[in-house]
């Protein structure tokens, strides 16, 4: 009896230990850096920069004087098929400022998204009535459906007669990340209520019965499934020991 005993501890302890061990390989994929700009989402300008799947996008101004003007395009596609994102952007603090002028509120910035315009001020992206910075409030750009392309144009100025050459006998620099972030979402309902009942019922069926599409879903359907065979075991050896102690008293 003391040997069907160490053979049920056992038996938990190695339970316990597998899922221990399932524990700790998951740890590494929760540790891999947020996708926040999915391959489907195209986001350029018309230098030939296009935006990592990071989503920032780098502001460096270094070659600047009195009175220049230029400006930037952002081109911006969903090419990813059947697959509707909402894309929103942010702009940081300056990461870099150097010199005896701070450029990131000497330079105005006019954005100009789809004609119209969304934000006028500062390159630092606060300004009197918005602020680009706030991260709990990003700038919301739409919903992109597949095959949408859209056009965000950037224009900036460093005023003349406000500053002159005397502002930069020393180099002045700035630098400042847009980040973009795209989120699968769904299109707004546009069906009639009738239509959800003419999905066959063995789609439906299958629908339900469907795998997991994701890592994160296959990771968590692994886990509970090693849950529920760990539970299952520690029944079946606690009803072993059980009908071994009744045939021994029996005996």
């Amino acid at each position: 009896m003391k040997s069907r005993y160490r053979k049920l501890v056992k038996g938990i302890w190695i339970g316990l230990l597998i899922l221990g061990g399932l524990s700790l390989v998951s740890k590494p994929l929760e540790a891999k850096a947020e996708v926040l700009l999915p391959p489907g989402m195209i986001v350029g300008d018309d230098q030939g920069i296009k935006v990592k799947s990071d989503g920032s996008y780098l502001i460096d101004v270094r070659d600047v004087a009195p009175g220049k003007k230029w400006s930037t395009k952002i081109t911006i596609i969903n090419i990813e098929k059947d697959i509707p994102y909402q894309l929103t952007m942010t702009v940081s603090k300056p990461t870099l400022i150097k010199g005896s002028l701070d450029l990131s509120e000497a330079i105005q910035m006019t954005l100009i998204y789809e004609g119209r315009e969304i934000y006028k001020g500062p390159l630092s992206g606060v300004s009197g009535t918005r602020n680009l910075q706030n991260t709990a409030a990003p700038l919301d750009l739409g919903i992109f459906k597949s095959g949408d392309s859209r056009m965000l144009e950037a224009a900036f100025e460093l005023d003349g007669k406000t500053y002159t050459n005397r502002d930069f006998f020393t180099k002045n620099i700035v630098e400042n990340v847009w980040q973009f972030k795209a989120v699968k979402t769904t299109l707004p309902n546009t069906k009639q209520p009738d239509d959800s009942d003419d999905m066959p019922l063995l789609s439906k069926i299958m629908d339900r019965l469907s795998l997991p599409k994701t890592g994160e879903q296959w990771r968590e359907a692994l886990l509970f499934s090693c849950i529920g065979m760990f539970l299952i075991l520690i029944v079946l050896l606690i009803l072993k020991y059980k009908v071994g102690k009744k045939t021994n008293s029996s005996h």
